[in-house]
Order: C-alpha cells, then structure tokens, then sequence
C-alpha cells in the first residue's frame, strides 16, 4: 500500500511535527511506502510543494500528479490539508483519510468562507480521524458528522524512556511555545506560591521564544513574583538533551487555556513526559483530558486556576509516595500510546471501508 501524506511538517521541534514524521515513520516500518507532501521545507524527506502563498487550488494541482500514484490519502488537518486532498483527489477516487489535530481543524470553522471548503472536504473524506474527544466534540458543534474515530497521539516510547533518577536537580519542567495558550502566566505564579513551602524549588521552561512580546510578559511576572533567577527559560534543544530533561525533573506540568477557538488538541508533551515517569500536571476542557489519566498518571486542573495549580503541585511534591505512585503510572500510560500499538490502527483506518 502506498500512503500520500499532506502535512505542515515533519520536523520533531514542532508538536505537529513531531506527530507527522513519527507516524509516517511508523507506517514505512510497516512495510507501506509513502509520499509526503509538505508546506514548510524542513530540509527532511518529502516535495515542499504546499506552500500557502500558492493558494489551495494550485497547490491541489500540484499535489495531484503525487497523489496519482498513492492508494491513500491521509491529511493531517483540515485546513488547509484536507481541502488540498479533497481538491487533488478530484475525479481520482483514491481512499481520502482527514485527520482533525485540534486547534487549527476547529477556529477554521468559525472562519467564512474558509469553512464552506472545509465542510465540503469532510464530506469527501472517507473517514474522518480525532486525535482527542474533545476535538471531536468541539467539531460536532458545528458540523453534525457522527462517524469520527478517535485516535491519539502515539509516542516513541524508547525515545524518552528514563530511569527514574535520584537527582539533586529539584526542579519541575514546562515543554511547549512561550505563547498565551500554553498558559505558562499562570504556572509561573503557582510556581513562586510552591516555592514558598519548598524553597529550594526551579523550574524550566523549554519552548520556542517566537512570541517576544509574551516572552517579555513572562519574564516581568517571574520578576514581579520574585523568582525570576529561580526560573530557566531554554529553546532550540536538541531531542536528547530535551529527553535529560524529562529525566531530571521532579514533575511536568502545562496550564494550558482555551483562546478564542484555539485549544490543546492533545499534548504530546505529556505522554513524552510519562515515558520519562514523571508525574504530570494539565488542564481539564481540552484535548489534554485524553493525554493524562486523571489520578492516575497525573492530576487536571480547571483552566486560568492558581490556587488549584499551586496546590496540584504541593500535593504531588510533598507527598513522596503520591509521587512514586504516578511516575509508576506514567510508564505504563505511556508504553499504552507506543507506536506500535498506535500504528496499526491507522493501518486498518486506511484498509477498511468507512
């Protein structure tokens, strides 16, 4: 079988990303060849031939004399992917998979007349996958489909597969963009209120710093609370030293806020986060309710909540034998969402009828 993908990128720096290139990786293991078609030119495998100056009808027809060839076509968004395959897949009748990855698939939907194309994409897809129930629920508010499987984020689980370590680095750990929806203004916060009960208490935040003028927001709040010596801001780090990270910590935590349509689809980090046994802190209302298992891996938090955020984080560091007992989780959530359980049902996606 030969699988046309349509992506962003496959750059493992970028969530979706990471997600793209591990998937397709997956999948030529499996013994399929695939085409990967791309926006972005990452200077990895794949014709960067989607670029969004072109317009989505040039960049169908370029698209089309790839997808010629393929038996599969599997978008990785709606917007603007699954237009281009839709479009591209005109006439040819080749099996058309649109995957919906959170934030993106859904604000493009409130945009006319963007989501005229868009539902008419749907429409052509012959299934139509979610990578969280969120996701999903959040499209069904505005498009009544109601056959939409879920499938999650997959990871590499011996990627990030750590030890637990004994170390004297007594720090917690943010991974994502510095940017509003990643809600680090309020982890900051509750951060400097923990640090009063345990003084000794860092934290590292590894993300790209593209959005200065939050960047400088954050750095004023660190200093406004006190802590901004006890803060570490770190990007462009390569995978390993990103995995010597998770390693270290004592927990991983992400507040991220909904903003105007735009949401966590899922959050890879905290499964990267689990394979490193770390206890992890998130967010409820949002894609991140099926990347973390509710007490059992990590604690979920409301939204925009210091207090909550303060104490999820006093509860899990005080408590040695909490702590334990969700690192130990975290292993097995994790090793759940391996590749190699998560392949083959995108494999049977791409087989089946819908």
């Amino acid at each position: 079988m030969k699988i046309c993908y349509l992506t962003d990128n496959i750059d493992s720096s970028h969530g979706e990303g990471r997600y793209a290139g591990d998937l397709i990786s997956s999948v030529k293991k499996s013994g399929h060849e695939v085409v990967i078609l791309k926006e972005r030119n990452d200077g990895l495998e794949g014709h960067s031939i989607l670029k969004s100056e072109l317009g989505l009808f040039i960049a169908a027809f370029k698209a089309r004399k790839y997808i010629k060839n393929c038996d599969v076509i599997h978008a990785l968004d709606g917007y603007p992917y699954g237009i281009i395959a839709a479009l591209a897949n005109l006439g040819l009748k080749k099996r058309l998979i649109i995957t919906m990855q959170g934030t993106h698939t859904i604000a493009s939907l409130y945009s006319f007349p963007i989501n005229i194309l868009i539902k008419w994409a749907y429409k052509k897809a012959d299934k139509i996958i979610s990578i969280s129930r969120y996701t999903r629920e959040e499209f069904k508010k505005k498009f009544d489909i109601k056959n939409i499987e879920i499938i999650n984020h997959g990871i590499d689980f011996e990627k990030f597969y750590k030890t637990p370590i004994n170390s004297q680095n007594d720090f917690i750990l943010s991974v994502g963009a510095l940017k509003f929806r990643k809600g680090y203004h309020i982890s900051i916060p509750a951060f400097a209120q923990a640090k009063k009960e345990l003084p000794d208490l860092k934290y590292k935040i590894i993300g790209s710093q593209k959005d200065i003028s939050y960047f400088d927001e954050l750095k004023n709040l660190a200093a406004q609370h006190g802590v901004n010596k006890d803060i570490e801001f770190l990007t462009g780090l390569s995978d390993k030293k990103l995995s010597d990270f998770y390693g270290r910590a004592k927990l991983f935590i992400l507040t991220s806020v909904n903003e105007n349509h735009h949401f966590e689809g899922f959050g890879l980090v905290f499964l990267e986060a689990a394979a490193a046994g770390l206890p992890v802190i998130g967010t409820l209302n949002n894609g991140i309710e099926d990347a973390v298992k509710n007490g059992f891996n990590g604690i979920l938090i409301p939204q925009s909540d210091i207090k909550a955020t303060t104490e999820a984080l006093l509860k899990i560091l005080w408590d040695e034998q909490l702590r334990k007992k969700l690192s130990f989780n975290s292993f097995s959530w994790a090793k759940d969402h391996d590749w190699n359980k998560i392949c083959p049902r995108y494999i049977r996606a791409y087989q089946s009828p819908a």
